[in-house]
């Protein structure tokens, strides 16, 4: 019986994630990539590969197919569960295709009008289905395409005065590069792999409100793959992944630095005098590939935290002490006051202070 060894590292920035849309295309399938931490990129060695890098399509031989059914946050609820079909064929001389479904049932839900009163239930999913192509543009190279139609169907009616089904419908793109630097028959290091795929290419994100829209999660990974050593009854291999979700996702900032948000004034124009926005919004996805490797505060200024258009404007009176609550907001200890030299935002609905100036 051979053994085998697998060395696994990780490396992961996602808390963009919350940032994106449809964030249901970044739940990995297959048991074998899950176990390695999804560090697939440059092993992507089976049907799989349709999901993690589509050039890795390139390299298979014959048919594969893979089913996987899971029961998806179970102790949350019985009737969430996600599903993955994949299936790949070998055209000898031009590549292999692959194809792949993915859909996620979010289980039945109760619709109720602005007075809570129940008007039935409604069942929630989403799905994906992706065509994939891989071919050698060397003899130790690949490239790989895919392109996928997502639907999101969460709900069969507005709500409230929202018209119109709580549905969208996109098409989004994936690119994949694999490289096999070191093919060979020897007893140590006899194989060596990089791999680069970005995922989830595409416009914006909406169902309702073009305004409200998400950037979908476009996610660039790359990593190696290389076996140290193997013999007939022994291997052991190392993966390493990296991955960065390319989205870039603004709140309302001063850019610049007059101490208003556009106009000044609550539900006027967001455009500054420089013509720049300044109010909430995002990169598209071929800007956010340079963008999100930098933070808000690179570009922009300080954060309208309460959505009154104007930075601070308020201050402690008196000789009150300022404390910072743990939710970040302040606290005085006598009462807060209107102050052109303020640099505390006026309290929100739910009576939160917080320090607007020099928050960029």
């Amino acid at each position: 019986m051979k053994k085998i060894l697998l060395i696994l590292l990780t490396c992961s920035k996602i808390l963009a994630v919350g940032e994106a849309g449809a964030v249901f295309l970044l739940i990995a399938p297959g048991a074998g990539p899950v176990g390695t931490g999804e560090a697939q990129v440059a092993k992507a060695d089976d049907v799989y590969a349709s999901y993690y890098n589509p050039a890795g399509l390139a390299y298979l031989n014959g048919s594969e197919i893979a089913v996987m059914h899971v029961n998806w946050l179970p102790n949350l609820a019985d009737d969430i569960y996600y599903d993955f079909l994949a299936y790949s064929r070998t055209i000898p001389g031009v590549g292999t295709f692959g194809t792949h479904l993915i859909y996620l049932n979010l289980g039945e839900q109760m619709r109720t009008d602005e007075e809570g009163t129940s008007h039935g239930t409604f069942n929630s999913n989403m799905w994906s289905l992706t065509g994939s192509f891989g071919s050698q543009i060397t003899k130790s190279s690949s490239l790989g395409l895919g392109i996928k139609i997502i639907q999101q169907n969460l709900a069969p009616e507005g709500a409230g005065s929202e018209e119109g089904a709580g549905s969208s419908t996109n098409v989004l793109f994936d690119v994949g590069y694999l490289n096999k630097i070191i093919q060979s028959e020897r007893l140590f290091l006899n194989e060596l792999n990089f791999g680069l795929s970005i995922s989830h290419i595409g416009p914006k994100i909406w169902f309702q409100d073009k305004a409200q829209a998400d950037p979908p999660p476009t996610n660039m990974k790359f990593g190696i793959y290389s076996t140290l050593y193997n013999d007939d009854y022994n291997k052991l291999s190392i993966l390493a992944d990296a991955n960065k979700l390319l989205v870039s996702r603004y709140p309302r900032m001063d850019w610049d630095g007059d101490g208003l948000i556009g106009d000044g004034i609550i539900d006027g124009s967001t455009i500054n005098g420089d013509g720049q926005e300044e109010g909430a919004y995002s990169d598209a996805w071929y800007t956010a590939v340079f963008t999100s490797w930098l933070d808000d505060w690179y570009f922009g200024g300080d954060y309208d935290l309460n959505s009154d258009s104007i930075i601070g404007g308020w201050g402690c009176s008196g000789d009150g002490e300022i404390t910072e609550e743990k939710d970040g907001s302040y606290d005085c200890s006598t009462a807060w006051e209107a102050s052109d030299d303020g640099a505390y935002s006026e309290a929100d609905d739910s009576d939160k202070v917080y320090l607007e100036e020099g928050s960029g």
